[in-house]
């Protein structure tokens, strides 16, 4: 069975594609997800540490950049998401209190000059709504407003008319995950985004979906056909129930490591690791870190100095 919640168009993506294949292992249940690891918790990056506001709206992460949770709305449930908690929230979308109070936050600490639109989805929202978060958020001292999104994948129609919204932006982060979401639909909805000053795309590397040389190289090169950057590919967080998606951190590590060899640079993507309980991401590119045994590993966390004991849950 499906998850609950899967748009049309991607369900008829998968169906034309292929039933059983890695784009319907991205949406559908698994019994799997069942199988909690000691070393999963429900807030793997540690974003309650650093929530700011009445209802956790904005997270307070990193000193220059904040988070700001628009809706817990999208456009449909991933089955790796670490913050699906979140989707059975009865108020989905930033309130007009919760943005005021954002702001202010932003006002009285001017060291924040980026803010990033997250979720849920903020596309869930509509145009209008999203163009008085960016200039709210512009007029409390933000310089930069980035914004993430998975639409352009699972609803790329939503995006027709976006133009004057993504203008507004100065950096758009699409989420694809594998080369056959990149579609003809797909590149309309990118040429919408165009506006915005930069378009990125983030993965995340899953077990069974892109997790061969092969993949990633065909991502990267059919993400650079389409104009847009390779930025991050995520290693899955500590979160409950997806460890069917996670490979050997060492596999991954040789993976990303056999990339260069096949891609120009600016199409290489960056391993990173959220070190949980908040204390920061850090780049797996083979420095920075002890093995200390099978599956666990020592790094140093960006955010505290600290050392820190990481266990892998496979």
């Amino acid at each position: 069975m499906f998850a609950e919640k899967i748009t049309p168009y991607y369900r008829n993506l998968i169906d034309r594609i292929c039933p059983d294949g890695p784009l319907a292992s991205m949406v559908r249940h698994s019994d799997r997800e069942r199988q909690i690891r000691p070393e999963e918790r429900a807030d793997p990056t540690g974003d309650g540490r650093w929530q700011r506001g009445a209802n956790g709206r904005l997270i307070h992460h990193y000193p220059g950049r904040a988070l700001l949770l628009v809706t817990d709305r999208c456009a449909a449930h991933c089955r790796f998401c670490f913050r699906r908690h979140r989707l059975s929230r009865p108020s989905p979308d930033l309130t007009t209190e919760e943005l005021t109070e954002a702001c202010a936050y932003l006002a009285a600490h001017g060291e924040i000059h980026e803010v990033i639109l997250s979720g849920g989805d903020p596309l869930s929202l509509a145009d209008e709504d999203l163009t008085a978060v960016i200039g709210a958020v512009r007029k409390a001292g933000a310089r930069s407003v980035r914004l993430h999104t998975r639409y352009p994948v699972y609803d790329p129609a939503r995006c027709e008319g976006f133009g004057p919204v993504a203008a507004q932006l100065d950096a758009i982060v699409v989420h694809v995950n594998h080369r056959l979401e990149i579609t003809p639909e797909f590149l309309r909805a990118v040429r919408a985004l165009r506006p915005a000053r930069f378009l990125l795309n983030q993965s995340v590397l899953l077990k069974g979906v892109n997790d061969t040389e092969e993949e990633l190289v065909g991502l990267s090169v059919a993400l650079g056909e389409a104009g847009i950057l390779p930025y991050y590919l995520h290693y899955p967080d500590l979160a409950p129930g997806i460890s069917h998606f996670r490979i050997p951190l060492e596999s991954a590590m040789r993976l990303v490591q056999a990339l260069p060899g096949r891609l120009p640079g600016y199409l290489v993507p960056r391993l990173i690791l959220d070190i949980p309980d908040g204390k920061g991401k850090i780049v797996l590119a083979g420095q920075g870190r002890r093995r200390r045994a099978a599956g666990v590993y020592l790094f140093t966390a960006p955010l505290t100095g600290e050392t820190v004991t990481y266990r892998e849950a496979l």
